[in-house]
Order: structure tokens, then sequence, then C-alpha cells
């Protein structure tokens, strides 16, 4: 890189800020959970002993090591791929032999998709065969593991030249409105993903039917009806051929919307903690946190786009990563780089956001069922059984938590 460069010293201050606040963040997180490791929480009392508290401490420090290790990982290949020069002397290479911008474009992202992919592989292996094993998560046997490997990278490279070659054609054949167009086409994309992923995609990985409970399925059903919710059915998942931890979620858009319980959910949770569970999920439906969250997705894409069509030609970006030419398709790839520390940082507004939702989805639970009892019994089993930290840092849980701490979402739904 060239470290005079305006983008890349942007880029080592957004970088080298984003590392010091994680780690910071990591520290006061242990130092908390450390302090509290031996005390059983009040709202816990009878519902776990020390021995299950150690266990939810282990795991959350094998997460710790494990997530800081890859974290490093990721961030050495990165700095070695950039101040060595990696991306010119990889975009030279394919250019020494193609000039057509459709190859470039797919060769370069493709080989950056694919390296991160085989990087990715041990640390894979690792996570689910070593620490999820040993606190008797995993249930995957190899040759499952393999075969979803195979399907991901085959389903990689099909939306890969779905979406590349379309973006490639717009950013060489429309000099100013190409942003324009692109943004377009994602929104329809998503939209089409949204459609065909319950029917199309999700099959692939698991086996799906109808909800086996009757007396379950109808109250699910009379739940739907007094919320209004149309949906294409109620299934349960086999979740437990590859994991023990549970959950239940609606996905699809339209006629392919679906409601799926995994069935390691089922086999946890009585019927009334279910039905709370759904009521949470539907009120995020009913105060329209997803359509809010796709519009505001929306715009945020628009705005980036906007903003990224003043850089995309601008020659100080691609003398930053020490390439000669301006290559859109690369310049896309290179502010993708810049961007990402500066990323981190919104982390905090998202958060605030998506936990505000799910207070509201709490409450609207709670009135539905007129006590916040089942949903409170479901969010201490969910908690517990999947080993979540119970005492996380206040400064943790606001900068990096989507959901409310568990005793936080207790005490408002006791109130």
């Amino acid at each position: 890189m060239q470290l005079n460069n305006i983008f890349t010293i942007i880029f080592i201050i957004s970088f080298s800020l984003s590392i010091l606040i994680k780690l910071l963040l990591d520290i006061v997180n242990f130092i908390h959970r450390k302090k509290n490791e031996k005390t059983v929480p009040k709202e816990l009392v009878g519902f776990i002993d020390e021995e299950k508290l150690q266990k939810i401490n282990q795991y959350s420090n094998e997460k710790l090591k494990y997530g800081l290790f890859e974290y490093f990982f990721d961030n050495i290949v990165l700095i070695l791929i950039l101040f060595f020069g990696i991306i010119p002397l990889y975009y030279n290479f394919i250019t020494d032999f193609t000039k057509n911008y459709y190859i470039i474009g797919l060769l370069f992202f493709g080989g950056n998709f694919l390296l991160q992919f085989i990087l990715g592989i041990p640390f894979n292996l690792y996570f689910n065969f070593i620490i999820e094993k040993k606190f008797g998560f995993n249930q995957m046997t190899i040759k499952i593991w393999i075969l979803d490997n195979i399907k991901q990278l085959v389903l990689s490279i099909i939306f890969g030249l779905i979406i590349l070659v379309p973006l490639i054609f717009f950013l060489y054949n429309f000099k100013t409105l190409w942003w324009f167009f692109v943004w377009a086409f994602i929104f329809v994309f998503s939209i089409f993903m949204q459609i065909i992923y319950p029917t199309v995609i999700a099959p692939l990985f698991n086996k799906f039917k109808p909800l086996s409970n009757e007396s379950l399925k109808i109250k699910i059903e009379n739940l739907l009806l007094e919320c209004g919710f149309k949906s294409s059915g109620v299934f349960e998942m086999d979740a437990s051929k590859r994991s023990s931890h549970s959950n239940a979620y609606f996905t699809g858009f339209g006629k392919s919307k679906r409601i799926v319980l995994f069935d390691s959910l089922l086999s946890k949770h009585t019927e009334d903690e279910i039905i709370a569970i759904l009521a949470h999920e539907l009120g995020h439906f009913k105060h329209k946190h997803i359509l809010k969250s796709m519009i505001f997705g929306t715009i945020f894409s628009f705005v980036g786009l906007f903003l990224v069509n003043f850089l995309i030609d601008y020659k100080v970006l691609y003398n930053a990563f020490l390439i000669k030419e301006e290559a859109r398709i690369l310049g896309l790839f290179l502010i993708s780089i810049i961007y990402s520390p500066i990323g981190f940082f919104f982390s905090p507004i998202s958060a605030y956001f998506s936990r505000k939702n799910e207070y509201q989805a709490d409450k609207f639970a709670k009135d539905k069922l007129k006590t916040g009892e089942p949903l409170i019994l479901a969010l201490k089993k969910l908690s517990v059984d999947n080993l979540s930290n119970l005492y996380p840092a206040p400064i943790y849980s606001f900068f990096y938590y989507s959901h409310p701490p568990l005793f936080e979402r207790i005490k408002v739904l006791m109130d």
C-alpha cells in the first residue's frame, strides 16, 4: 500500500482503532464474567446449579479464545495481502491473459471468495468438531459437513454469477447511473431470495415436514388467525442432525411465508412456551420490523452506492493499493476493504434498534397471552440450553447484542 495516501491513512486509523476497541470490549466482558462466574443468578435459582454455570462460563471462554484467534488470523492475512501488494499482483496476473472485464471480475472476486473459503475450513472444522462437540452441541458427521460445504460452494458460485454478471454490465455500460441500476438489481434480487429460500434453498440442507403435534398445531393456527398472519404452513425441521441448539423462525415472502420450528425446540419446550416464542416472532410481524429493516437496508444501500459512485473513478483510490489503472470492478473491491473497519463503528447503532425491536416483540407476546410467564420460561430454557453468557458486560452488550441480555428481558416482562 502507498502509506502517504489519504485512503491508506483512513484505513490504517480505522483498522487499528477497531482492533483496539474490540480487544478492550472482549477483555472487559471476560473480566465481568469472571467476577460473577460462581454466582448463580437469582432469576435462575432452582433452574441451574454451579456446575451448569461453570459449563456456561467455560463455553463462553472457549468461544472467546476461538473468536480472537480467528479474528487475528484473518486480519494478519489481510495485512499481508495489502502490504505485500498481492492485490495488484493478482490483478495483473489475470489481465495478462484476458482484457474481458466480465472474466476479470469473475476471476478476481472468485479468487477472493475461494481464498476465504479455503482458509475458513480449518476454523469451521475446529469450531464444530472440537468446541461444539465438547459441549454436546455438534451432532454432525463428517459426511454431512462435507456435503454441506459442497452445496454451499455450488450455491455461492451460482448466485455469485447471478449477481456479478449484471453488476459488471451496469458498471461498464452506464457511466454515471450504474449505481442506481445496481441498487435496483440488488433490491429485486433480495426479494427473489426471500421467495425461493424456504422452498428451494433450505430443503437442500434440511428436511421439513408439517407439524405433527396436532394439539400444538391448532394452538398455533388460532394464534396466527388472531394476529392476521397468513402463511403456507407450520413446519418442523430436522435441525438435531447437525446441532442440539434450538430455535424457531419465520421465513419467506408472500405465498412462500412459513413458520419453522427446530425439532430440538419441540423436544425441550412445552406447548405454552412454544406459543410464547411464536407470539414474540409475530410481534415482529405486527410491528413491521422486518419491513422496516428492509426499507432501512434499501435506503442504506442506495446512499452507500451513491457515495461509491464518487470514488470509483478516483485515481487516488487505486494508487493507495499500488494499482496503475482505474478498473471499476476492482474499485468496488477496494472500497469494501476500506469500509470494512469503518463499518465496525456502526455496530452499536444497528444493535440498539434491534434490541428496541426485541422489547416491542416481547411486549406484544405478553399482551397477546395476557402473561409474560411462558415467554420468561422459554427465554430461560433457551439461554441455559444454548449455554449463553449470563453475565455480559453492559458496554459489551450495548456494542454487540442484537437481543437484550436475558435478565433485562425478564425484568421488563415481569413489570
